[in-house]
């Protein structure tokens, strides 16, 4: 064998062998090629476990003076007794009257909290009062409540629809310290026993 053969051969070895290594970076660049052009699916990032969930909106004009209802429908959707509870925050906790503040919910059923809103007389058009609504029960809930003041009332009612449901999914972004079942089952369990 002459050099001329050796290194035409250890050029063909060498670009075998380049070849070989550069299949893995060419079929990573086709396949996110590929993925590229799909839209991200399932991929979003939660809201942290501990963190209330969103059950709804209410927006309400009110002249000063007058009064609004909001009613929050809680549906057990589990299979044990709930004991649910509301309360109000920030400037809207002054503003608002429960009744009731907690209700003990059957499963698989529907129960309703009323919650009046009484705009002050001193208030003037245009003065915003704000908060959430906090619903505690098998998970806890809130709902966003914005109230303003004005001239006429265009909106006096709001229904929010509380779906109270354990959640038995591990999902990809749970953790060890994100328990999903009724974080008050042990309370509930007593209650029906005693």
């Amino acid at each position: 064998m002459n050099r001329t053969s050796e290194r035409t051969g250890t050029r063909a070895l060498g670009a075998a062998f380049a070849t070989l290594l550069d299949a893995p970076v060419q079929l990573a660049s086709a396949v996110s090629g590929g993925l590229a052009l799909r839209q991200p699916h399932g991929c979003e990032i939660p809201s942290p476990c501990w963190e209330p969930r969103l059950a709804g909106t209410c927006h309400l004009d009110l002249p000063p003076g007058s009064t609004a209802t909001i009613r929050v429908h809680v549906s057990n959707c589990g299979w044990t007794r709930q004991v649910v509870g509301i309360t109000a925050t920030a400037r809207l906790a002054a503003i608002v009257k429960l009744e009731p503040t907690t209700l003990i919910v059957e499963p698989q059923e529907q129960a309703s909290f009323w919650v009046f809103v009484h705009l002050p007389d001193k208030v003037k058009p245009g003065e915003l009062f704000s908060g959430a609504l906090l619903v505690r029960g098998c998970m806890n809930h809130f709902a966003r409540v914005t109230v303003r003041a004005a001239e006429c009332a265009s909106a006096t009612c709001c229904d929010i629809q509380v779906q109270d449901c354990p959640d038995h999914i591990h999902h990809w972004y749970d953790h060890f310290y994100c328990p999903r079942p009724c974080r008050n089952a042990s309370r509930t369990e007593a209650m029906q026993n005693g």
